[in-house]
Order: structure tokens, then C-alpha cells, then sequence
């Protein structure tokens, strides 16, 4: 089995799903552009919650409901929007990662093997990313049954419930239109799911192959010694050409994901300030773990670019200790190849230093970032429970 045969294989089938081929010879990217009509949906339901919001500004439990959705359906059209606009970046990335990967596997089985190791372990993530999202649509989907039902239960009456919070211009209390706008509803709603699984997995893949990049660069460098000095050198210049080749993709994935995890974590944090306050008004009834699995997904999401940044900072960082464990001593000698190997090896340590950081402008994602949104988010809960 190749080593590039599980990259982006997850990712393959959920993006296609939008009629996206990012990964065949055609430079036609965007093959099948009617697969995208759940975003067009979400897009055309977009008024419809923005009235509901403001019909409902003097309810704040409806009107935290409404944002929730309103900015559900900002974040899955302004994904699907970046998709669109960065399909050839990322048509071009994943050019590069295959035939870096493919060199790599060529030059050694124990290089083969770390590439594997990375994308199976990379592939069972996404495959779970994919399923907490899916569940989280079952539910949305679910829920206004359950609210119903409740209600009927306790009252005797039960006031129609869509998976979106909208205020139609007709009257969904008629069956009939009740059932076209679930259905629109439940739809449509695919078309935040799928953009938002797309984009986060693709993320994670290629950050997690950059790993796996930096971890051969790291095998290298400790057995660079040859058997000469001008062996010992060409061999580190390969070395620091691959780690180099490496920084610069990790430049290239960090300018096409920068404006994405900008919007994701500024999304995210106001969605958290929104469901802490449902969750603790419902935290005791049905609704509580509609709303807690909600939270759980949207701090999967955080945690993903946060978990892929700080493993690609230290990554790409520990190719300093790298150096200093390689037989860097045994180089030393007289004459002007000791020198260069020693200067070169002086300069990587010092660039090796400070890692590559994944950035959102103006932010790091890092498991610090992660801690302070989950910190800020738990605090906000308690003290909402508190007051409640």
C-alpha cells in the first residue's frame, strides 16, 4: 500500500458532496456546482432567521436561540465562500504534499512508515470530526419533534418547531406548510455541515502531514554523518532543503487558513455566550443536551485548530534538539567543510528555535488559546447557573 493512499480520503467524500474535485488532473475544480444547492438553501434561509431574531429581540431566550442560528449560517456560507475562492491554493497544496510525500516514501521505508503512521492517525480523527457533526445535525434535526412532543405532553397543545429558527411569511401552522419548510430547514442545514467538515478536516490533514514531514527532517539530521566531510554536507543540505520546503507550505497553509480561523474562533466565541445561556436556562430539562452537545461541537471545532497548531509549532521546533542530538561533534575537524557544517548548523538551530506558528491575525492557535475560550466558556455557564 502507498503511503499517500488514506491522504485526505475523509475529506474526498465530504467535499465532493459540494460538487468540489480538488483532487483529479482537471483544472476544473468546481465540477458539479448543482451539489451545492443545500448552500443555496442556507442562503435563501439566511432573511428568514435574521426576522426571527428581530421579531423575537424582546424574548432573550428566543432571541439567543435565533443568534445561535443566525451565526450557524454566517459561518457555513462564509466556509463554503472560502472553499470557492481558495479552491486552486488548495488544489496546488495538495499537489505539493503528494509529491513531497511520494520523494520522501521513495528515499527509505522508515520515511514511508512515519508518513503512514500520520495519515491513518489523521484520517480516524477527521472520520470522528465527521461523526460529532453529524450527530449535531441529527439533532437540530431531532429536537423540534422533541420539543413538540414535550409540549403536547404537558399542554395538550404543541406550537409548530423547525430545526431553524425562522419567521416565514406564511403560516407554517398548516401541515402542509409546515412540512416544506422542515424539510427546507433540515436541508439547508447541510449546508453548514458539510462546508465546516471540509475546511476543518482539510486543515488537519495537512497540518498533520507537515508533522510528519518535520519528524523525517528530525530522523535525518540526527544521522547525517557520512563518511566524508563533503558527504556529510550534501547530505544536510537535503536535510534543510526538506525542512525549509515544509516551512514554506506551512506559510502557504497558514495564508489560506488565516481569515478561516479568524472567523471560526470569533464565531465560536459569541455561539458559546448564546448556547451558555440556553444551556442553563434548559439545563434541567430535554433540551439541555441538544444544547450541551451543541457546545461539545462547537468546542471540537476550536479544539482542532488549536490541537493541529501547537503539534505543528512543536514539530517543526524540536528539529532544534534534533541538531543538537546529531553527531554534530564528530563533524568537527580542521579545514573549511567542518566550518560550513558547523555554521549551518548554528544557523537551523537558530531558526528551528521559535517553531511555525498558525496564526488567526492576530491571535496563536495553540492549546493555550484552547484553554482560555474552554476556561471563558465554563465560567460564563456557572455564572449563568448561578443566576438562574
Amino acid at each position: 500500500m502507498s503511503s499517500t493512499d488514506n491522504f485526505l480520503q475523509v475529506q474526498k467524500g465530504t467535499i465532493a458532496l459540494l460538487g468540489f474535485d480538488l483532487f483529479g488532473e482537471s483544472h476544473k475544480m468546481w465540477k458539479r456546482p448543482y451539489r451545492a444547492v443545500n448552500v443555496l438553501g442556507i442562503a435563501t434561509l439566511f432573511p428568514f432567521i435574521l426576522a426571527a431574531v428581530l421579531h423575537n429581540i424582546k424574548n432573550v431566550m428566543l432571541v439567543a436561540d435565533a443568534m445561535v442560528a443566525l451565526l450557524i449560517t454566517i459561518l457555513g456560507l462564509f466556509k463554503f465562500s472560502m472553499i470557492l475562492y481558495l479552491r486552486r491554493d488548495f488544489k496546488g497544496l495538495i499537489d505539493k504534499f503528494r509529491l513531497l510525500m511520494a520523494n520522501e516514501s521513495r528515499q527509505g521505508e522508515e520515511y514511508a512508515q512515519i508518513i503512514t503512521a500520520a495519515n491513518k492517525q489523521d484520517q480516524r480523527v477527521c472520520g470522528i470530526f465527521r461523526t460529532c457533526f453529524l450527530i449535531a445535525w441529527a439533532l437540530n434535526s431531532v429536537l423540534p419533534f422533541v420539543r413538540m412532543g414535550l409540549s403536547y405532553w404537558l399542554s395538550g397543545h404543541a406550537e409548530p418547531e423547525l430545526p431553524f429558527p425562522c419567521l416565514f411569511p406564511w403560516d407554517i401552522h398548516i401541515m402542509r406548510n409546515y412540512a416544506l419548510s422542515f424539510i427546507a430547514c433540515a436541508f439547508a442545514s447541510t449546508g453548514v455541515v458539510l462546508p465546516a467538515v471540509s475546511l476543518d478536516t482539510i486543515f488537519c490533514s495537512f497540518t498533520s502531514n507537515l508533522c510528519a514531514f518535520f519528524k523525517i527532517a528530525q530522523y535525518k539530521v540526527v544521522r547525517f554523518k557520512g563518511a566524508s566531510q563533503g558527504e556529510s554536507q550534501a547530505t544536510l543540505n537535503k536535510v534543510f532543503a526538506l525542512y525549509q520546503t515544509s516551512l514554506d507550505m506551512c506559510s502557504e497553509l497558514n495564508l489560506c487558513y488565516e481569515p478561516i480561523i479568524c472567523a471560526q474562533f470569533f464565531v465560536s466565541s459569541l455561539q458559546l455566550c448564546m448556547l451558555g445561556y440556553l444551556f442553563s436556562v434548559t439545563f434541567a430539562q430535554t433540551e439541555g443536551v441538544y444544547y450541551a452537545s451543541f457546545i461539545a461541537t462547537i468546542i471540537i471545532q476550536a479544539y482542532i485548530y488549536c490541537y493541529c497548531g501547537e503539534n505543528l509549532k512543536t514539530e517543526s521546533a524540536r528539529f532544534e534538539f534534533a541538531i543538537y542530538d546529531s553527531p554534530w561533534h564528530e563533524s568537527l575537524g580542521d579545514g573549511g567543510a567542518s566550518t560550513s557544517i558547523a555554521r549551518s548548523l548554528l544557523i537551523s538551530m537558530m531558526r528551528a528555535h521559535h517553531g511555525f506558528r498558525i496564526t488567526g491575525y492576530f491571535f496563536e492557535a495553540n492549546m493555550e488559546a484552547f484553554s482560555s475560550i474552554v476556561r471563558t466558556a465554563m465560567s460564563y455557564i456557572t455564572m449563568l447557573r448561578s443566576f438562574s
